[in-house]
């Protein structure tokens, strides 16, 4: 997946800036996908660019005018060509894991610190799947009640497979223990 595709998703919800994108991949998805806002302004450019979106510019009292954007119909086109399209094979970077291949390199206390760090990153990230799941949960807050369903499943599942990963991580803290005798 890349950035254009979050871009256009975004767009088909309703017409925004670039600042409005940001705030809402920070807001809403930020647990799935992020860029910064130099990447979405330099996409949306290349968008434009390519004809999958407008833009115009709106007055502001008080504040620099802003560049707000919209889909085109090669856009729309686009994000369901996508939308329709086999899933990407999800053969990313995951530091984490590369970490724990080399991990019988340090000492059981210090692979302990790790796990346990990243239990406490999966926790805060739980918590946050909570609190969105609460927001998306509750229809008068969309005009788009199939989409509001897609976004609780998609946080559903966020919650399913963070929470598997919890439990691996807890098992392999009690196994780490267990070998240094501590368990």
């Amino acid at each position: 997946m890349s950035l254009r595709n979050a871009v256009l998703g975004m767009l088909s919800l309703r017409e925004s800036s670039g600042y409005d994108i940001k705030r809402h991949f920070d807001r809403a998805v930020h647990f799935v996908w992020n860029a910064s806002n130099s990447q979405i302004y330099r996409e949306l450019v290349s968008m434009e660019k390519d004809d999958l979106v407008s833009s115009r510019t709106v007055q502001q009292d008080g504040r620099p005018n802003k560049k707000v954007y919209s889909l085109t119909d090669t856009g729309r086109n686009e994000l369901d060509r996508w939308l329709t399209s086999p899933a990407e094979v999800p053969y990313g970077k995951e530091p984490f894991l590369m970490r724990l291949f080399f991990m019988g390199r340090a000492e059981p206390d210090e692979a302990i610190k790790v796990l346990e760090d990243r239990r406490a990153q999966v926790l805060s990230l739980l918590a946050v799947a909570e609190e969105r799941l609460q927001v998306f949960s509750d229809p008068s807050r969309t005009e788009h009640p199939d989409l509001l369903w897609w976004q609780v499943r998609l946080i559903e599942g966020f919650q399913r497979v963070n929470t598997a990963q919890l439990e691996w991580i807890d098992s392999l803290i009690a196994s780490v223990k267990a070998d240094a005798g501590d368990g």
